[in-house]
């Protein structure tokens, strides 16, 4: 390849790369990105199973999550995959009612139910 050749190619794979960290940042699945981690989220999870609140430590444990009270370095959608691929695989017979609440940088509370409503 020619030294043109090459540049080209090392811009157009730059550039390719820039626009995949811009579109990241519109996008609920911001996880997968090399963009940098500037947010930070506080979560609760309450989850019942035949009416039957588990404890805050055993709801977290269904779902192989930590205590993140302090401050949650990924997007909400990972806590809430995690959750819906746990309860439509392994805990699809326990009819499990769970609600997330999350707040963005201590900003608007938002909440997220399964089942959805």
């Amino acid at each position: 390849m020619t030294r043109r050749a090459t540049n080209l190619a090392a811009a157009v794979f730059l550039l390719l790369q820039l626009f995949l960290i811009v579109h990241a940042q519109f996008t609920p699945y911001r996880y997968f990105c090399w963009a940098p981690n500037d947010y930070a989220n506080t979560y609760s999870l309450s989850v019942k199973i035949n009416g039957e609140e588990l404890p805050p430590d055993h709801a977290l444990a269904r779902y192989q999550l930590q205590d993140h009270r302090a401050s949650y370095e990924n997007p909400a959608t990972h806590i809430i995959e995690t959750v819906r691929q746990y309860e439509e695989t392994y805990g699809r017979d326990e009819h499990a009612q769970v609600v997330l609440r999350w707040s963005l940088n201590g900003h608007h509370l938002q909440t997220w139910r399964w089942p959805g409503e």
